[in-house]
């Protein structure tokens, strides 16, 4: 597995583990979307890595060390991956969604003003974010 897909199946895990498929799926587009914009970097890792927005890069995460020590031919990072590759090649449930957050917490501020793209597992998506 590449740098990239490897980085991005890591993003995955570290996010969406917990999720059902849908969900898993939905924060796969979120990564591609984002790589699509160009906003957040020009590969799959900058977007995954910028700014350490996703919380399980930063190294005080107990999930960070856990998922750098993960083997690439790991069962769940190969199917985390496919899920990546997939999402590069189908149509996109999300409407172009490139945030999302937990439906169990308060709506951030920075869903004000954003469209709204759906539910997927237990994650709101969004887009046109400011």
């Amino acid at each position: 597995m590449d740098w990239n897909l490897g980085t991005a199946a890591r993003t995955l895990w570290q996010e969406a583990r917990g999720e059902p498929l849908d969900g898993q799926k939905a924060v796969a587009h979120v990564l591609v979307n984002r790589l699509k914009t160009g906003r957040w970097g020009k590969s799959l890792a900058e977007v995954c890595l910028w700014y350490l927005q996703f919380s399980g890069w930063r190294d005080v995460d107990p999930n960070f060390g856990i998922s750098c020590r993960m083997p690439d031919d790991s069962t769940a990072l190969v199917q985390l991956a496919g899920l990546i590759e997939a999402a590069q090649a189908e149509p996109d449930p999300t409407d172009g969604a490139t945030h999302y957050y937990a439906n169990t917490i308060k709506p951030p501020a920075w869903t004000l003003g954003a469209t709204f793209c759906g539910k997927f597992g237990n994650q709101l998506f969004y887009k046109n974010v400011r």
